[in-house]
Formats: C-alpha cells, structure tokens, sequence
C-alpha cells in the first residue's frame, strides 16, 4: 500500500501537471490568417505571403485554390507580412498578431500589366522617372541605368539578371530569388525613394514592375540623399515601378 505522503504527493504533482497543461492548452497560438482578393472580390491563388524579421523573409506560405493563407509560430507583436504574386502589385502590411483580426485578414491585390510596356512611357511615369534620367545625364559614368527598353531587350527572369555581368557581382540562387553580393557585400535597394533595409531585391519586385533602374558597384557616383556611411562599398540599387 502506498504511504499517505507519498500518495498526497503523487497527487498534488498529478494535479499541478494537469493544471500546466490547461493553463497551455489556454494560450493562443500566435497566427496570422485571412483570403487574398483581387479587385473584383475573386480569390486569388498561389500568392506568395511572406514573413519579414530583421528585414529578412523568415517564412512564407502560398495561397490555396480560395485564396486562403494560414501563418504561425512567428510569436507575438508586429509582423510585417508581404504579399507578392506575378501580375499584381506587391502589398507590404505590418500586422500585429496579438489582435484577434489578424486570424481574419482580407487582402486586396490590384492587377499590373502582364508584359513589358513598349517604349512608350506613361506621362505619371515620365514625373516619377524625372530624378533616373536626372542621374543619368549627370551620373552616367558612375553606374548602370536601364529603363523599359534596356530591360525589354535583356529579359531577364529576375531583376538581379540585369547585373550579372557588373564586375565582381555574385548572383547565387536563395529562397525568394537570387541573392547579390559585390565584394561579398549586399547592395542596399530603394524603390521610389524609399529605403529598403536588408531586402534582396529579386524579393521584392519583378521585372515586368520595373519602369527604371539604376546602379551603382560602390557610394562614388551615388545622389547625396542616398549616401550611407556603412555602405561604402556594398552599392545601390535604386529601383523606379511603373504607375499602377
């Protein structure tokens, strides 16, 4: 017969490791849910929804047949979530997942066109492009500029194919793309003057998105607004997207 203490015992332990697993089975998994539309209200498929930390893609999951998507165990607080598909405009969101609407999230995509547009330039892209054919003209001998009939004429798979033959360039495959690396260091990306930190930017844009973009292999050359001390010799990539 076991002794009333150690009997006690096993019961209080029984007791408190039931209680634990309660208290577990309470704790919400952290997840970030939801359907991706297009501007019609139809489901749209196989989007690629990515999870950023430390501005880097951590994990991401493709949109079911519905349009669905499901992520989790990314821990609790502000996620930045992207959500990129060819032929629709890439959406940045920064979602908290500790708010139960994250589990419930409708996402909208507007369409881009499909192909490279000819020559022709839209007059809304002609004001956006003024500061690339500005540092062209002024820069020309610093770096590499391509705008839609450049990047027609190479048609390139990815962005980064666009420098595969800029002097010490390394172009390897990852996850979301090929990765660039000049003198092993990762060129910094801006799109439409806005910084992108630690993005590869095959990740972040698709050619068919690209209405110009300029290169520079290390800051000589660079426009002062988009100088980095700490990025003295990794380059610049600054890319200018068609008007959606």
């Amino acid at each position: 017969m076991m002794p009333a203490r150690v009997f006690l015992a096993a019961a209080s332990l029984a007791a408190m490791t039931q209680l634990q697993g309660q208290q577990s089975a309470r704790v919400p998994v952290p997840t970030v849910a939801g359907v991706v539309r297009d501007v019609s209200g139809l489901p749209v498929p196989d989007v690629e929804v990515g999870v950023f930390r430390d501005n880097h893609l951590q994990q991401f999951v493709l949109t079911d047949a519905a349009g669905k998507f499901l992520l989790s165990g990314m821990g609790d607080g502000v996620v930045p979530v992207r959500f990129r598909r060819l032929g629709y405009a890439m959406q940045f969101k920064n979602i908290d997942s500790r708010i139960p609407t994250s589990s419930a999230l409708e996402i909208v995509l507007t369409t881009v066109p499909s192909e490279l547009q000819d020559v022709t330039v839209a007059g809304n892209d002609l004001v956006k492009l003024h500061e690339f054919f500005e540092h062209r003209q002024q820069r020309g001998s610093f770096g590499l500029f391509y705008e839609q009939s450049d990047i027609q004429r190479m048609g390139p798979t990815q962005p980064s194919d666009l420098f595969r033959t800029v002097p010490g360039m390394v172009i390897s495959t990852g996850s979301g793309g090929n990765v660039m690396r000049i003198r092993g260091c990762q060129p910094m990306v801006w799109i439409d003057g806005q910084r992108v930190p630690g993005a590869e930017l095959d990740e972040i844009i698709h050619p068919q998105e690209i209405a110009a973009i300029e290169f520079y292999p290390s800051n000589a050359g660079v426009p002062p607004q988009y100088l980095e001390r700490g990025n003295r010799l990794c380059g610049l990539v600054l890319v200018w997207t068609k008007t959606r």
